[in-house]
């Protein structure tokens, strides 16, 4: 799994796991609570999530656990719709040391069983070929305890306890996500508990026999075929707390600035100097937008530049695909559960930039990050708003309460790039040597209405008002 994916193969994680930097800042920030299978928006009532993340917080944070397996994975209803995952120990199971918190751990999964037209596309990932959804795996190393482990479910249609080779787990299906289906299996003698998030095309007989196929072993590897990092629980709890926290004050921030801070963002051509646009210094180098294109077919795109995710963003012909937003009506997800009041298509547009680095110093440049994201600013009076989908709020005698986008594999945010480096093979240019120039092209995709819109961020670390300030933000309006 490449460190810079992270985010998206977890629909309901917290953005600052989803945000693992080593020493810098990864590509492609700030996507709240999506997959990139089906990047959906889903709002979470913050009162209640805070609740939970605290309550989750304060159970026993000790550093022993069952040396056995004598575990129980339960379900347990909270009001009508909500239910509580946790793992129980049973008395006179002998406790046993895990690993210091800040360890890494990683397991090698494979699947040997994947219904007609699935295939794998990353490790731990399962899409269909056509496009639609499929399943995603990850685990949870239990650093605090084995019984540390505890989720709160909301609008939950359905729920069963079962056995996945032996192993106590548990199902899930909520109403409303385009990822809606949720099984946990326990590995107390690893500590891990194992995640599977299932598309709503995929049935649950269909994913209890992926789950019976799955193998997970403990390696030392790193990298490589079917490797991936566990997440460590106690690092998941303090991202809860965070995340809540956040949502919490949504409703009183003003995230809105002067829009006269405009008035600093590049037009296309304009040469800007990069040299403080990360972690270390990078004397002498420079950014430029040579080119925006609008189109509506990825003919317009190299060879190769899509990956199998955002290659679903077409269809057979290679056309750009719609998205359906889904206008939802809000229950509190434990005793009433959300329903759609009414959906809608939205036309897209798909942007084609190209970006050129260039080395105007006197010393070879090595290992530099680039990124790009499209931001929508949206401009009212003296003010400026970033846009997003999710913020959309209903007006006077709507019936919705939030707005969900089923949306496709490549977004405002999350783009396809064609120039890879790093050991990684990511958003990465290798080395400049003084006086070269590397041209990167970047694929977007965003709403046909907002196109008016558009301004390309190339700040590393994702902030629209920085990206602005120091020059790093291009005026790319059409």
């Amino acid at each position: 799994m490449k460190l810079e994916d992270i985010k998206y193969d977890f629909p309901n994680m917290p953005e600052n796991m989803r945000q693992m930097i080593e020493q810098e800042v990864e590509r492609q920030l700030a996507k709240p609570d999506i997959s990139s299978r089906n990047r959906k928006t889903i709002r979470h009532i913050p009162k209640r999530r805070l609740a939970v993340a605290v309550a989750a917080a304060t159970l026993a944070l000790g550093t022993t656990v069952c040396a056995g397996v004598l575990y129980g994975l339960k379900n347990n209803r909270v009001g009508n719709y909500a239910y509580e995952t946790k793992q129980e120990r049973q008395d006179g199971v002998q406790d046993g040391a895990v690993a210091s918190t800040d360890s890494e751990h990683y397991v090698k999964v494979q699947a040997s069983y994947l219904p007609d037209g699935m295939v794998q596309t990353e490790e731990g990932k399962y899409n269909y070929r056509d496009g639609r959804g499929g399943v995603t795996i990850g685990c949870y190393y239990m650093d605090t305890g084995d019984t540390s482990f505890e989720k709160l479910s909301y609008n939950v249609t359905d729920k069963e306890e079962v056995k996945v080779n032996g192993r106590d787990g548990v199902y899930l299906k909520t109403a409303m996500d385009a990822y809606n289906q949720s099984l946990y299996v326990t590995y107390p003698e690893e500590h891990l508990v194992l995640e599977m998030l299932v598309s709503s095309d995929v049935s649950k007989e269909e994913a209890l026999k992926i789950a019976q196929g799955v193998t997970v072993t403990p390696t030392e590897e790193t990298s490589g075929d079917d490797v991936m990092l566990c997440y460590n629980w106690s690092r998941y709890l303090e991202a809860e707390k965070e995340n809540a926290l956040a949502e919490e004050s949504d409703d009183t921030m003003d995230l809105s600035f002067s829009a006269k801070l405009l008035e600093k963002a590049k037009s296309v051509g304009t040469d800007m100097n990069m040299e403080h646009n990360g972690l270390t210094k990078l004397p002498g180098l420079t950014a430029r937008v040579t080119d925006v294109q609008v189109a509506d077919n990825r003919s317009i795109l190299p060879e190769g530049m899509l990956d199998a995710d955002a290659a679903t963003a077409f269809d057979e012909n290679g056309d750009l695909k719609s998205s359906t937003l889904s206008y939802v009506k809000a229950g509190d997800g434990i005793n009433t559960v959300d329903r759609v009041v009414k959906t809608e298509k939205s036309e897209n547009k798909l942007i084609y930039v190209t970006v050129e680095y260039t080395n105007a110093g006197t010393e070879t440049l090595t290992d530099i990050m680039y990124n790009g994201t499209i931001r929508l600013l949206e401009t009212q009076g003296d003010r400026t708003k970033e846009w997003r989908r999710e913020l959309e709020k209903p007006a006077a005698g709507d019936e919705w309460d939030y707005v969900v986008e089923e949306g496709l594999m490549l977004t405002a945010e999350v783009g396809a790039y064609d120039v890879h480096g790093g050991e990684r093979g990511n958003n990465y240019i290798d080395a400049l040597k003084p006086g070269e120039t590397v041209k990167i092209h970047e694929a977007f995709v965003v709403p046909a209405d907002r196109q008016g819109e558009m301004y390309l961020n190339l700040d590393n670390t994702g902030n629209t008002k920085s990206a602005l300030e120091n020059g790093w933000m291009v005026d790319i309006r059409k």
